[in-house]
């Protein structure tokens, strides 16, 4: 052991502080969408994948800014020609400050 910690302090210390603390246990509880605390493997696991679905796959309506402007048929998003035109117009001299 006096030979790792010669050639190896950081490791040498890192299991010394695991040895000092023991096994600790994870924690294996959550709590649900309406507020119990959920300890079994299987609820955690599908509290988890609930989380995950919602986040990852959206089901969110249209905000109602988009959807008054669908209502009136206009666009809710931008062609690639009007961005050019918008961004010729920003960097156009005109445009630019006096002070460079």
């Amino acid at each position: 052991m006096e030979k790792d910690f010669q050639s190896a302090p950081k490791r040498f210390w890192q299991t010394i502080r695991r040895l000092r603390r023991g096994k600790r246990k994870s924690i294996q509880a959550v709590y649900s969408k309406g507020g119990t605390l959920l300890t079994s493997t299987e609820e955690v696991i599908g509290q988890w994948k609930e989380h995950f679905e919602e986040l990852l796959n959206p089901t969110n309506p249209p905000t109602t800014v988009e959807a008054e402007l669908e209502d009136e048929g206009r666009q809710t998003s931008f062609s690639l020609e009007e961005v050019k035109h918008v961004h010729s117009i920003q960097t156009s001299p005109q445009w630019q400050s006096p002070l460079g």
